[in-house]
């Protein structure tokens, strides 16, 4: 059976119908104006007609579902605790996120992965280093409520980092001789740049966000080329008249790249032994050129599209992939 997953950005909806052969459709939308913002979904109830409407437009059928939460209400870190047993660990769970939980720990849900699990000589498990995560009750039960409304059963939500570690798991085991041990992630929003950082083949080690993304494109050429901020973005869409290599947007890529230099530096400063030498790039502005090959120039890494990571996609389909990727990885929770 169909599982379809959605990533619902500021600016885009990106939907990835993945089956038992892999990714059948993928999809991406505008969204109107106003209906997310800061990655945030304004009008539960407006969005589940838009996605009712998306359903009809593309004869989508009733379907399980998994949808990306947005960073602002799905709260993660990596913890390490004694070796103890799953019951005790939903016990101490609260306490690892007590201040983003202070206004009463049984209004979130908690849940883990078991990333690395430390022994002692004799081989008794003495430590556990694991991802958890933390959402609201409410932030939840107003997802249910969304997709039920549009025709939908929500059966997992999960964080970006979670559905980039799905694609990783995915790659190792089809492609062992080629996967490497360390990733990063870099996903090129509407709103904002973030880098997730993975070590040990999969396991997240830290995201670094940069508070810019292809709307500062936007405003800077729309400002040097006395346009609407919707043209200067079609003309960035198109590169029209080699608008991506003009001086107001390389100045952005320079920022973006540098900012993207510092969280790389950061993470191997503080790995000495570190084999970090392969970025993955997505989002929007994965599709920009002149900014991929900056992001490399200054961080050392080699860039490769996300597509590589995930599934085989028709060909139809491949311009969909930069965009889709999280949403691909969350129906391989």
């Amino acid at each position: 059976m169909s599982v379809i997953g959605f990533d619902i950005g500021t600016g885009y909806i990106k939907l990835a119908q993945c089956g038992k052969h892999g990714v059948e459709r993928l999809y991406t939308q505008k969204l109107p104006e106003n209906l997310v913002r800061a990655g945030e979904i304004i009008s539960f109830e407006a969005m589940s007609e838009y996605l009712r409407e998306m359903r009809r437009k593309y004869h989508i059928a009733r379907a399980n579902c998994a949808v990306i939460l947005p960073a602002q209400v799905a709260f993660m870190r990596r913890v390490t605790l004694p070796a103890m047993s799953t019951e005790q660990l939903r016990l101490n769970f609260p306490y690892e996120f007590r201040d983003y939980a202070a206004s009463g720990k049984e209004k979130f849900f908690y849940d883990y992965a078991v990333q690395e699990i430390l022994r002692d000589e004799d081989g008794k498990p003495t430590e556990m280093n694991l991802l958890a995560a933390a959402a609201s009750k409410d932030i939840i039960g107003e997802y249910r409520a969304m997709f039920r409304r549009a025709g939908l059963h929500l059966r997992t939500a999960i964080p970006a980092e979670c559905a980039y570690a799905n694609l990783m798991r995915r790659y190792a085991v089809v492609q062992p001789d080629h996967a490497p041990q360390e990733y990063c992630i870099i996903d090129i929003g509407q709103t904002a740049t973030r880098l997730h950082i993975f070590d040990h083949g999969n396991q997240f080690d830290t995201t670094r966000v940069i508070d810019i993304g292809t709307a500062d494109f936007d405003r800077a050429v729309a400002e040097a080329r006395n346009v609407d901020e919707h043209i200067a973005h079609t003309y960035m869409d198109a590169n029209h008249d080699g608008v991506q290599e003009a001086e107001e947007a390389r100045s952005i890529y320079s920022t973006i790249s540098v900012e993207s230099m510092k969280a790389v530096n950061f993470y191997r400063f503080n790995n000495r032994n570190t084999q970090l030498e392969h970025a993955y790039y997505c989002g929007g502005g994965a599709y920009i050129t002149p900014l991929i090959k900056m992001i490399g120039q200054m961080t050392g890494l080699t860039m490769h599209p996300i597509e590589q990571l995930m599934p085989t996609v028709s060909a139809e389909q491949k311009g969909e992939t930069l965009l889709c990727a999280a949403a691909v990885g969350a129906t391989m929770q």
